[in-house]
């Protein structure tokens, strides 16, 4: 994998992290939608300190289920779930216009993002909503061929990341939270694999077998206690070993 540069990502406006700190640090932004947590007040200082820094805005659609922060499976039909990731869109595309912004991607949160990646339905149902919207946004999603069947039957262009603090499995999918050490907190240890990754597109999964990973953005978690330290160590790194950080979707 050769690259010269590459996006990082950071899930914004949840209410848990120092979001402000982050943000120098960040090409991309994924704004909370305010159903799995957060609101609109945390969408407005979200896209203002987006706009300010130069930051891409994506919108952050998750399950509306607060107290799990949506990291629970929700069981919803096709119907229900585009209505709702429609509804979320919206709800930031109304900041995003009134700040004079401009939204160029959606991601899922949590579960539903886990979910769409072998769930024909969901997939199909939050792929279809953001078609619907503008079928110019990209949608940051997991590199399954159940998403990428979907996308291409609605047309819209997909785009994959690495996680910077999350273990992974043998398989190439992360190891779940409840799983001791599948959420990495130290800084350097981070920026490492980061590292490692943009040099030959592998790291070491948890039990120590070399996976490939084929992603075109790095995530880190804003919710991650330590993540504004990592954010920066990865930031600093990249820039050093002559890596832009510059979103995909940048002019």
């Amino acid at each position: 994998m050769v690259l010269a540069a590459i996006d990082l990502n950071a899930d914004l406006a949840e209410e848990c992290g120092d979001d402000e700190a982050m943000y120098p640090y960040l090409s991309s932004a994924n704004v909370c939608c305010g159903r799995h947590a957060g609101g609109v007040a945390s969408m407005k200082k979200a896209v203002d300190a987006a706009v300010r820094n130069n930051v891409v805005i994506g919108a952050h659609v998750g399950y509306e289920d607060r107290e799990n922060f949506g990291r629970i499976d929700v069981e919803m039909d096709y119907d229900s779930l585009r209505k709702l990731t429609f509804d979320q869109i919206h709800d930031l595309l109304d900041v995003v216009n009134q700040a004079n912004a401009e939204m160029k991607y959606v991601k899922p949160h949590g579960a539903l993002y886990h979910r769409m990646g072998n769930d024909p339905e969901q997939a199909a149902a939050v792929i279809d909503a953001v078609a619907e919207i503008n079928p110019e946004l990209h949608i940051l999603v997991p590199d399954t061929e159940i998403i990428k069947s979907a996308a291409t039957k609605a047309g819209l262009t997909i785009v994959h990341e690495f996680f910077a603090d999350r273990a992974y499995l043998p398989v190439g999918t992360l190891v779940p939270r409840t799983v001791a050490d599948s959420v990495l907190h130290e800084a350097d240890e981070i920026s490492d694999r980061v590292l490692e990754w943009l040099v030959g597109g592998e790291i070491a999964a948890n039990d120590g077998t070399r996976i490939s990973v084929n992603a075109q953005s790095i995530c880190i978690h804003g919710d991650t206690p330590g993540a504004v330290a990592s954010a920066a160590s990865i930031y600093d790194r990249c820039k050093s070993a002559g890596y832009e950080i510059k979103s995909w979707l940048a002019s």
